[in-house]
């Protein structure tokens, strides 16, 4: 029975796309959110590395860094900064947005999985 199951999920998850990662845990992969006519995109990799692209105006620059996360906590460290980036995160009931509200206030943002 164990073995059955063990195939339907695989399966399950062929058929339909998901990336066990994205089960295990839901912040790896691509997000995007347009705020005020700026487009942040993140990926987030199950290895804990990320890429940051902020666009302006069809003008784009990208960085690279790492990410840890906890329940309630996503800590962004990215290459040439010296401060973390950390925002306390939600998601709605189908894993599909992700909320980041900035740990020490600012601006709520909502990222849509791409």
């Amino acid at each position: 029975m164990k073995k059955f199951a063990a195939i339907a999920l695989v399966a399950l998850l062929i058929v339909t796309g998901c990336n066990l990662s994205s089960i295990l845990n839901p912040i790896v992969g691509t997000w995007e959110n347009t705020t005020l006519g700026i487009t942040t995109n993140y990926d987030f990799n199950s290895d804990g590395t990320s890429l940051g692209t902020v666009t302006i105006l069809s003008v784009g620059a990208t960085t690279t860094g790492v990410w840890i996360s906890d329940s309630t906590t996503l800590t962004m460290t990215w290459t040439g900064s010296s401060e973390n980036q950390v925002d306390f995160y939600s998601f709605s009931s189908d894993n599909s947005i992700m909320t980041l509200t900035p740990s020490g206030g600012g601006l709520v943002r909502e990222f849509i999985r791409l």
